[in-house]
């Protein structure tokens, strides 16, 4: 709108009016009810049956125009929210009428905004606040706030009193939920004049909604004991959160980042670094998560010790069944407080003589049995009540002359002529033995499968040696053989030619059967019909 409002009536048309003198005395106001915007103009016109037509306000203005029977009067700059202008004239019977214009002074908003939105945890309250400034009337005003086409709230103010312009600010709480998570909200206020008014909407800016879920404390995975520089991995996890890919996490230790690397799939995520410590003594690791508005913090302390490694000595490490070895336990390093050292075979704890508390000795006899034996340097120290444990373990060499036994080589084989058998003889001994077997000067084949025959069958003489001695054995073979069995070969025979004789019998009476001798006679007269059927069976014809 222009800031002016115009009504000038043609003169001709109020002179008309007013031509009969009987007519009772009035007056009129055009517009009755104007509408004007805050520091615009507007003209009223005031008509009547009276003289003497004149205005009383205290707006500014000036005369727009005159007639016999009525007057305009342009208000120059409307500044009041109250104005009612009053219109009057002098009657000839001694009196005034007076009318008051209605006014109805409006300003469009000035500005619609709404406040920003926070981030927000799902399931909880929140406020969202509208804002509409210098707007007028009021009671023409509503104002609308939206979840994207839908209204969370309209707001109108039909009963307020209020006639100047002022700013609005309309609130509205709502619980927000997880389908809100991108939805857009907007405020829009509409100042409507109609019909006599325009209408004016304005809308503010758009502000998005990014609910988050937190519901539960991260978790942080680390040791609760760990060795001096030794690189371990910390992982802190959340699960149920929403939307899982904006988690942020700080993992630090004692201040300093572990720079994690992070990873996030559907409503959990999850942060992993690696850290090592240099020094014993307790140290805390942190992680906090943010995810929106919502910051949770876990800590976890760490025990670090330090446990020497341990040194295990043969001396020597390989000898003759017979020697002496003297076995040495030390470490590498010093040794805190509360560490244990042990010598240790086969779980169990060897008697030893304790030089100091950094050496531990056993002395050992060897046999042949301890080929193969191992023995175990153990340290051991207590912390926050586990045992942690590191050892080392060596094994010693015996070495002996071979020997050979019946599980080793057979005293006794019986074999079956025709089968296929293997020859199986060894000898124990360190290093393995060479074993070698001879039948009567011949070597004997040994772990390969040969076909039994009589001349298998006797004594066979092995011997096992290594650097370390020689062993004898004699395996007795014995060759199991039976004679041809004629009966089985005969009787098949037999049944054969008797179901071969069988047969022949049985062809000559079939053929016997079935061929007849017939001698031909000469032909006989014809012979009476009645005859004819004899005659045809009598030659074999049997279809009659």
């Amino acid at each position: 709108m222009s800031g002016h409002s115009i009504f000038i009536a043609k003169q001709d048309h109020w002179d008309t009016l007013f031509t009969g003198a009987e007519e009772e005395d009035f007056i009129r106001i055009w517009p009755q009810n104007p509408m004007v915007e805050f520091n615009g103009s507007v003209v009223l016109n005031c008509s009547s049956s009276c003289k003497a037509i004149s205005l009383e306000t205290s707006l500014k203005w000036v005369q727009a125009g005159t007639g016999t029977n009525w007057k305009a009067f342009n208000l120059t700059k409307v500044d009041q929210w109250t104005a009612r202008p009053l219109c009057f004239a002098r009657c000839d019977r001694g009196y005034r009428k007076l009318l008051r214009a209605n006014f109805t002074v409006y300003r469009a908003p000035e500005h619609v905004v709404l406040n920003p939105v926070p981030k927000m945890e799902i399931g909880k309250e929140y406020k969202l606040t509208c804002q509409v400034s210098g707007v007028a009337p009021i009671q023409n005003l509503t104002v609308t706030l939206f979840k994207g086409r839908k209204k969370l709230l309209v707001k109108t103010f039909e009963n307020s009193t209020t006639t100047e312009a002022e700013d609005v600010v309309v609130p509205h709480v709502f619980t927000v939920q997880k389908e809100d998570h991108g939805e857009e909200v907007t405020c829009q206020a509409a100042l409507d004049l109609r019909p006599e008014g325009p209408l004016f909407e304005m809308a503010s800016h758009i502000e998005s909604l990014d609910p988050v879920d937190f519901p539960m404390d991260p978790n942080l995975g680390t040791p609760s004991i760990i060795e001096t520089d030794t690189e371990i991995t910390v992982t802190c996890d959340v699960a149920g959160v929403f939307p899982a890919k904006e988690v942020k996490f700080e993992l630090s230790y004692e201040g300093k980042s572990l720079n994690p690397e992070v990873t996030a799939s559907r409503d959990s995520a999850s942060a992993r670094g690696q850290v090592s410590f240099s020094s014993e003594g307790t140290h805390k690791l942190t992680c906090t998560v943010s995810l929106g508005p919502v910051n949770r913090t876990v800590e976890r302390s760490v025990n670090v010790y330090s446990l020497p490694e341990p040194v295990l000595h043969l001396v020597p490490s390989e000898v003759i069944a017979g020697s002496m070895v003297m076995v040495n336990c030390t470490s590498n390093g010093p040794v805190s407080p509360g560490v244990v050292m042990r010598l240790k075979n086969n779980r169990e704890i060897l008697p030893s003589r304790d030089l100091d508390n950094l050496f531990v000795q056993h002395e050992v006899k060897t046999h042949k049995e301890d080929d193969g034996r191992e023995f175990v340097c153990e340290v051991q120290r207590m912390i926050d009540g586990q045992h942690v444990v590191k050892h080392t373990a060596k094994s010693l060499t015996v070495f002996y002359g071979p020997r050979m036994n019946g599980s080793s080589c057979p005293d006794r084989l019986t074999w079956k002529e025709g089968d296929m058998e293997t020859l199986t003889c060894s000898a124990y001994g360190n290093p393995p033995p060479t074993v070698e077997c001879k039948k009567d000067g011949t070597s004997y084949t040994i772990g390969i499968p040969i076909p039994i025959t009589r001349e298998h069958d006797g004594l066979v003489h092995c011997c096992a040696t290594n650097p370390h001695g020689f062993d004898e054995k004699v395996v007795t073979i014995v060759v199991e053989f039976f004679p041809p069995n004629f009966l089985a070969i005969i009787l098949p025979m037999v049944a054969l030619a008797m179901v071969a004789l069988f047969a022949v019998i049985y062809y000559k009476y079939y053929t016997t059967q079935k061929c007849g001798k017939y001698n031909l006679k000469k032909p006989q007269p014809q012979r009476e019909a009645g005859n004819a059927a004899e005659e045809k069976r009598l030659n074999g014809d049997t279809s009659v």
